[in-house]
């Protein structure tokens, strides 16, 4: 009887551990998140590079026609009260463009409608609200062009740029808080070499510059700085829409974002910018100057007409350039690219102008340099890890 006694204390099992899988969400803005989920972000090099190669020839060309079109309107003529004429215009030139862009549109969105399963319902959309954000984006559009052509028209060229170059500190700031972007090491050396390359470009001339009757420091400066704060909010909240509006159109399916989303964007926004930007012409009477610089362009009539056309289509290759970058990385890589092409800009205005016996100088050869790096420094570790280091 003894021997069948259970013992008083008995020794307890060895348990199995079971590790069961929690599903933890993560913060969309996180650098894991955003590599992990390729449908958040569809980064691709080559379009990347294409959207490059679209800021560097759509910029450098509508610049060199804008230094043409104020080279032969003989703008030196015009008195202090016809100073400011035509910043509507250039400020229309860069959006009015924007139904070239309508057939790609048409033809990216029906192909990727085929592909796309399920559909989605029209709830998914948010039309209300991204119509209200595009007219935003196109106010802010309106009022960026028309400040930066006004302050390039009331200070001196070399100060416009070292001011108009603050939109690479207040672009970080903003993606900061609209779009939650973390940054390392790599992004911010990139951008401290974006900022020096843009700052060195001072020693560089432009066809409408003020002389010294015209200058006014006081307008012109909160002009170009105005103008650089609205392109920095105009980029993050592009991005925004990106983030919070088209890559959730996707995230239930297994199709990635179309890049007939970039035309969306632009389309709509510039459609509210260009109809801002004629009522300010209207409303400033410029359309009367219009007739008289084409009449007294040096050039003829048809050069007139050209340059004209060829600043509203290069603008809109620009744009396609930038926000495709902010479709397929961010913000802050296409600020960081728009600021290093403006040397190649310099250097190409020295070559095919000769405005106030301007050349190539030691800080035109430096900002290539730094401009080169500045790229490189953002794309370094992409080598290693392909886009771990992009935003």
């Amino acid at each position: 009887m003894a021997q069948n006694q259970q013992p008083i204390f008995q020794t307890k099992p060895q348990e199995h551990l079971v590790q069961i899988p929690l599903n933890i969400e993560r913060d969309s803005t996180t650098l894991i998140n955003q590599i992990g989920n390729s449908n958040r972000k569809p980064n691709h090099w080559p379009t990347i590079i294409l959207s490059i190669i679209f800021v560097i020839t759509g910029q450098t060309i509508a610049k060199l026609l804008e230094n043409f079109y104020y080279d032969k309107i003989n703008r030196s003529e015009y008195n202090e009260s016809r100073q400011n004429d035509g910043v509507w215009t250039q400020s229309l030139l860069q959006t009015v463009g924007f139904p070239l862009l309508l057939l790609p549109f048409i033809i990216l969105t029906k192909k990727h409608n085929q592909q796309q399963q399920p559909p989605i319902t029209s709830d998914n959309y948010h039309y209300k609200s991204l119509a209200i954000i595009y007219i935003c984006i196109g106010i802010i559009m309106s009022v960026q062009g028309r400040l930066a052509a006004m302050g390039k028209l009331d200070i001196p060229f070399g100060i416009f740029t070292l001011i108009y170059t603050t939109q690479l500190f207040f672009t970080p700031i903003f993606a900061a808080f609209i779009n939650k972007i973390k940054f390392n090491r790599w992004v911010v050396i990139s951008l401290i070499l974006a900022i020096v390359t843009g700052a060195l470009t001072l020693s560089s001339s432009f066809g409408g510059e003020p002389d010294e009757a015209e200058v006014n420091y006081a307008s012109g400066s909160w002009a170009a700085l105005f103008a650089g704060i609205c392109f920095s909010l105009l980029l993050c909240n592009i991005q925004n829409v990106f983030d919070n509006y088209v890559f959730k159109r996707t995230e239930s399916t297994v199709k990635k974002p179309s890049f007939a989303s970039v035309f969306e964007v632009l389309i709509f926004s510039s459609l509210v910018a260009t109809i801002i930007s004629v009522v300010g012409l209207l409303i400033a009477g410029e359309q009367d100057d219009l007739k008289r610089e084409m009449n007294g362009f040096s050039k003829g009539k048809g050069s007139y007409v050209m340059a004209m056309v060829g600043q509203a289509v290069s603008w809109q290759v620009y744009w396609v350039g930038i926000v495709g970058l902010v479709f397929s990385v961010s913000s802050v890589l296409s600020n960081v690219i728009s600021v290093i092409t403006w040397p190649i800009v310099s250097v190409l205005v020295v070559l095919f102008f000769n405005f106030m016996d301007d050349e190539i100088d030691v800080f035109k050869g430096i900002a290539l340099i730094t401009a080169v790096l500045s790229a490189a420094a953002y794309f370094f570790r992409a080598s290693r890890t392909p886009f771990e280091i992009l935003l």
